[in-house]
């Protein structure tokens, strides 16, 4: 078991921290530059497919996928090099590196966010957040399928949240109930789309921007004081 403490933040990077839409929308324009739009629209239609495979995103498993459909070109080497050396750290949103470190004073903060076992975790450490938390990060294929695990390493009396996706909120929320504060960030395509969020619970706390936790005093009930 790891240690106690009072209260766990669990953060979400894409989307939340990270501007994974501007990613996306980059990795577009380069895929039609180097390959045409024939050649992007095969990269993304193979990079759906494996996603409702393996349940995340997975770009370097559609690049692998997307050199055998190229017939193995050489070109396919440019986009290893982009994934590699995107500048991650320009993408994140606003006040990011300000909340972790705020959090922080409050209570523990944690990295948990979904992702494959090599792109994730070099986008996060690219980015700066691996620095910013110091290593606690977890990463899993359906982060809201592993709150024992998180439990037995991070006791705490109470969890909090923080995502843009209002499903793995809701489920969460479920499990734990009052245990959790669920905080919903309004950034991001899937956050955006309200015939997704209409399904499911209202959050104890939806907030526009990340850097909106800077300005919050107390989250709902009481649990949780902002102030420091």
């Amino acid at each position: 078991m790891g240690f106690s403490s009072g209260t766990v933040f669990l953060v979400d990077v894409d989307d939340t921290l990270f501007d994974n839409d501007r990613f996306e929308s980059d990795l577009k324009t380069f895929l039609e530059e180097r390959f045409g739009t024939k050649g992007r629209d095969r990269y993304i239609e193979i990079f759906e497919e494996l996603r409702a495979e393996v349940g995340y995103a997975d770009f370097l498993g559609a690049t692998q996928r997307f050199r055998i459909d190229q017939e193995q070109s050489m070109q396919t080497m440019s986009l290893a090099f982009f994934l590699r050396d995107y500048p991650f750290h320009s993408n994140l949103y606003p006040n990011a590196f300000e909340v972790l470190n705020h959090l922080d004073a409050l209570g523990t903060t944690l990295i948990l966010s979904d992702g494959d076992a090599f792109f994730q975790p070099h986008k996060i450490d690219r980015s700066g957040i691996r620095n910013a938390v110091k290593d606690r990060i977890r990463i899993y294929v359906h982060k809201e399928k592993m709150l024992a695990q998180i439990q037995e390493e991070f006791p705490a009396s109470h969890y909090c949240m923080i995502d843009d996706k209002i499903r793995i909120l809701s489920s969460m929320k479920q499990a734990w109930k009052d245990r959790l504060t669920t905080v919903f960030v309004r950034q991001g395509h899937y956050a955006r789309n309200s015939a997704i969020t209409a399904r499911y619970p209202d959050p104890d706390l939806a907030i526009d921007q990340i850097g909106d936790l800077l300005r919050q005093q107390k989250f709902p009930f009481g649990k949780i004081d902002f102030t420091t």
